[in-house]
Order: C-alpha cells, then structure tokens, then sequence
C-alpha cells in the first residue's frame, strides 16, 4: 500500500470520526455566548452567535462551570 493511500485512508477515518463529535455551544446567565479564552485565560463571552466557540467535550463545559462558579450556563446543542 502506497503511502499516499495511507494518508487518505487516514484523512477519511479522521473525518468520520470529527462529524461523529456532539458539537455544543455554551451560554450564560446573560444569554451571551462563549467565545474563548483572551489575556492570559480570562473567559470572553459576546452576544452575537457567530462569536460563540463550538465545544465538543463535556469536560470542557464541566471547567466552564467551575470558572463559573456564580453563573448558571446553559448547554446548546448544534
């Protein structure tokens, strides 16, 4: 087997496995959207959609709420 159809069966299996993820956004109490982290990791927050960071581990929500201790967030499936 080539090492060119290496590579693409590589791709095709990487690609399969990135559409199978449970894309989500997350929101706060003030219906802003996160939108990553800035200055040294402080949470950005903006209130246009197109802002808002797709996350795909609920680990990654599960630190959100910790840095968030006195913030409700809200979980939004895309």
């Amino acid at each position: 087997m080539g090492l060119v159809k290496i590579i693409l069966l590589y791709l095709k299996v990487m690609k399969i496995k990135y559409q199978k993820r449970n894309w989500f956004v997350v929101m706060n109490s003030n219906l802003e959207y996160y939108a990553g982290l800035y200055n040294g990791g402080q949470l950005k927050w903006s209130s246009s959609y197109d802002d808002a960071k797709p996350l795909d581990h609920s680990e990654q929500f599960k630190m959100l709420e910790f840095l968030c201790k006195d913030e409700e967030l809200l979980l939004d499936y895309i």
